[in-house]
């Protein structure tokens, strides 16, 4: 007996010399000795309707996102995320990278980057995935001033904190979007007459391919702040830059700024329940032969958590396109969301469109649902 009792001890100062060696594995390792990223998966199931009768998604109820996630520490303050989807378009799926890139956590005092394909953080929302948003659909000023899936260059971004008593934090970053192709031939031309008067010819594109974002060299700049205004109550604000090329540069050579602010009002009146009011105003200046145009998008979020398990929103969208000739777009959508858990939710929005005097009533119903580490609440 005693030598078992004494083997067992043996055993145990083994164990503890070697946990020693090897020390505590990096948040997002699974361990030390498979070596494994964090895996994870996102499904949006959809159910659409649609009072216009040309929309392809109208009565349809499809399985229209999956999403994985493979995330881990590469290096101490280095991380690793790359996110790969399937989205439905149409009939068919498209595979896609949303995000592949490297966080340096901690280069120097306040100091951070990221490196590699990113959502960029212009605006409130840009940066977060679809599925982590209060709502179904990506308000219209974004589709049309950043592009229908986010705006999602390549490049880098640095990051400084302010030596400040409050949250402030600045950043820039240089990036590379892809310009959109037209799929036309050299013959499909137009003489316009340039601000100065001058003729320009300029290659015409189709209409279906009337979808504008940034492209070509990219450069951003951000500035947002964070206040406690009391216990239970906190104000964020942020300012926003852009400057680059329209998603149609390479045919009518034109140059863009985009400048934004945004701020979100929370106000926490007990544990469950929270008050949020959020909103974002977009100014485009686009620079085309025809001349320059300025265009204005914004929109207002209201959201009420009721509980753990229940929130209700309200959402204004104004929106005028990217494109010579003029569109106005007013929207309104009410939100509801049950919370089944941390990880997974249902929603129905209900949307009533305006786009130039023709109207359009719309609703949502989704199911979200996450598997892994990445399944944080949906928010």
């Amino acid at each position: 007996m005693k030598k078992i009792i004494a083997l067992s001890l043996y055993f145990g100062l083994c164990c503890a010399s070697a946990a020693q060696e090897t020390g505590t594995p990096p948040q997002g390792m699974r361990g030390t000795p498979a070596n494994l990223p964090d895996i994870s998966l996102i499904g949006v199931i959809d159910g659409h309707t649609s009072s216009n009768k040309s929309d392809e998604t109208r009565n349809m109820l499809q399985f229209s996102e999956v999403e994985t996630a493979f995330q881990g520490y590469i290096y101490p303050e280095m991380k690793a995320d790359v996110f790969l989807a399937l989205h439905k378009h149409g009939e068919e799926y498209a595979s896609e990278i949303c995000e592949a890139k490297v966080s340096f956590l901690s280069l120097a005092g306040g100091l951070s980057a990221e490196v590699g394909k990113v959502n960029a953080e212009f605006g409130k929302l840009n940066k977060a995935h679809s599925h982590t948003r209060a709502m179904a659909d990506q308000p219209a000023a974004l589709t049309k001033f950043l592009g229908e899936h986010a705006l999602n260059p390549q490049g880098a971004v640095l990051k400084y904190l302010l030596p400040l008593p409050f949250y402030a934090q600045v950043q820039a970053g240089a990036w590379q979007g892809n310009a959109h192709a037209h799929h036309v031939d050299g013959d499909l031309t137009a003489d316009v007459l340039d601000v100065d008067q001058s003729t320009v010819t300029v290659v015409l594109a189709p209409a279906e391919s009337e979808e504008f974002s940034p492209a070509g060299k990219i450069y951003t700049g951000r500035m947002n702040m964070s206040f406690p205004l009391s216990d239970g109550a906190e104000l964020e604000l942020g300012t926003s830059w852009l400057k680059g090329k329209g998603s149609h540069w390479e045919h009518h050579r034109d140059n863009i700024n985009i400048a934004g602010a945004d701020f979100t009002l929370k106000f926490w009146p007990s544990t469950y329940k929270r008050f949020t009011l959020q909103g974002e105003y977009l100014r485009l200046k686009r620079d085309i032969p025809v001349g320059e145009l300025k265009r204005d998008g914004l929109y207002f979020l209201a959201n009420y958590r009721q509980s753990k398990y229940w929130d209700f929103g309200a959402r204004f969208d104004y929106a005028e396109n990217a494109f010579p000739e003029i569109t106005y777009e007013r929207d309104y959508s009410l939100i509801a969301t049950r919370h089944l858990t941390e990880t997974t939710t249902l929603r129905a929005q209900y949307k009533h469109i305006n786009l130039s005097g023709e109207k359009t009533d719309e609703a949502w119903f989704q199911l979200i649902f996450g598997l892994g580490p990445h399944s944080h609440e949906l928010e």
